[in-house]
């Protein structure tokens, strides 16, 4: 069996454990956090009241980097082997990227002109929205699974793992066709600096699920390993 499988089983540290539920539920608050904000800017046209939501992302992701730190120093500290260790302390790493991804398409729409983002129009705007709430579903079925990995059975790890992977790849398919949507608006009316920065912004939406998927593929990797 593996390492990381029998931890969860013996439940030889209990903080470790909890605190690392902990940890994922302040990101999970953070991508949640984000979408909410994410709608009243776009379907309420309300920048002004989505920067202080954003503000409250940034916050949260502050919180759980401060999580993130008492973990690994409380990793470093347990009486788990070398091996596992690193395990989680690469797990612990992974997670806490979903909410610094998060957190940076935050403070990049933050950054740009709401003038510049509502004139892209409705269909891009909207398949923005729809890759931000793949990424909360996603987000929100990783945050079970961590609470459940003591007692899930290898089988539901790849069902859910597969639904996960599903939900990545609808929005490797929504970047591509905002890119498309991009290319074809025939005016823009802001520089090429600007344009840049939309671009990252498109591009992080999409990396939050990519980084949700990373936490799953090597959560399902540890926990079947045998070592």
């Amino acid at each position: 069996m593996g390492s990381l499988k029998n931890f969860l089983q013996s439940r030889n540290e209990e903080n470790v454990l909890e605190k690392s539920i902990l940890h994922m539920k302040k990101v999970l608050e953070c991508v949640v956090e984000f979408e909410r904000g994410f709608t009243i800017y776009v379907q309420e046209k309300k920048p002004d009241l989505a920067f202080e939501i954003f503000k409250r992302v940034d916050i949260l992701e502050h919180e759980a980097d401060i999580i993130r730190r008492d973990l690994h120093a409380q990793i470093s500290k347990s009486e788990l082997t070398p091996q596992l260790r690193e395990d989680l302390t690469h797990l612990v790493k992974r997670i806490d990227r979903i909410a610094n991804t998060t957190d940076g398409a935050a403070r990049r729409l933050t950054g740009l002109n709401p003038k510049h983002i509502q004139s892209l129009g409705d269909d891009i705007l909207r398949s923005m929205e729809k890759l931000v709430q793949h990424s909360v579903t996603a987000t929100k079925m990783l945050f079970n699974l961590i609470k459940s990995l003591g007692e899930i059975e290898d089988k539901e790890l790849f069902t859910i793992t597969e639904k996960i992977q599903k939900i990545e790849h609808s929005c490797d398919v929504l970047h591509s066709n905002i890119y498309d949507l991009l290319n074809k608006i025939p005016e823009i009316s802001f520089n090429h600096f600007v344009a840049i920065q939309i671009s990252n912004l498109v591009d992080l939406l999409e990396t939050i699920s990519d980084k949700v998927e990373d936490v799953t593929d090597y959560i399902e990797v540890l926990k079947t390993a045998k070592r």
